[in-house]
């Protein structure tokens, strides 16, 4: 499901647009901008997870809910995992609809200001994940001696990838905030930023807790979790 979560959005959109003979350049602008996002993001995460085992988390679930009984895996395995990723694909999407529906109409300015925001969070979102493949293959080679990685950008936040993928979706947002009804594409970046603080986040720290108890606290105490802030001393 991580690896086809991107290019749900890219076939989705895609898909809009041909089925609704959407011809607008500013349409076309955010499709190829969410082509660019899922492509990188998606490669990211299947040559990261290509041969390994399960997810941590998936894994947990699995056993987890397998103790209720068969049914009652199968449903809930339904319900959470694909109607449930459904439902977040719409409602992050909604910039993406109103660029369909208004694009002729979006502000050049306003359009603009969203892919800027676009970029500074792809290019720091992808600088964090370049430094933790590294650090990564490092450890996988026997050459790295720390534990955690608690340098680059992850001295500010301890989800630099996280903030980057927020900030992404807080300019297609603003690509598309001057469309008649574009406040309702806030919600796309507030759902975002709510998921990676409150949900994915939270059941990765427990993780790292549970393995690195004593180094992953102090890397907590003293780094803030998504926004970067200089470390605490």
């Amino acid at each position: 499901m991580d690896i086809f979560y991107g290019p749900a959005f890219m076939v989705s959109l895609w898909a809009t647009i041909l089925l609704t003979l959407s011809m607008d350049l500013n349409t076309y602008l955010v499709a190829l901008l969410v082509t660019l996002w899922a492509t990188r993001l998606s490669l990211r995460i299947a040559r990261k997870n290509w041969g390994k085992a399960e997810d941590p988390r998936y894994r947990a679930w699995r056993t987890a809910w397998s103790q209720h009984g068969k049914v009652y895996f199968v449903l809930r395995s339904y319900l959470q995992i694909n109607l449930l990723q459904g439902l977040v694909v719409v409602v992050v999407g909604l910039p993406l609809v109103l660029a369909v529906v208004y694009g002729p109409t979006l502000n050049q300015s306003v359009l603009l200001l969203g892919v800027c925001i676009f970029f500074c969070g792809l290019i720091y979102e992808s600088i964090a994940d370049f430094q933790l493949d590294r650090f990564l293959a490092r450890k996988k080679a026997g050459t790295e001696p720390a534990t955690l990685m608690t340098t680059g950008l992850f001295r500010f936040s301890r989800r630099p990838n996280y903030f980057g993928e927020s900030v992404i979706w807080w300019g297609f947002a603003v690509m598309t905030l001057s469309a008649p009804i574009g406040f309702l594409g806030l919600l796309s970046p507030l759902l975002i930023t709510y998921i990676l603080t409150k949900v994915t986040g939270p059941m990765l720290e427990a993780i790292f807790l549970e393995k690195y108890p004593d180094e992953y606290k102090t890397y907590m105490n003293k780094t803030s979790y998504l926004v970067p802030f200089p470390p605490k001393k």
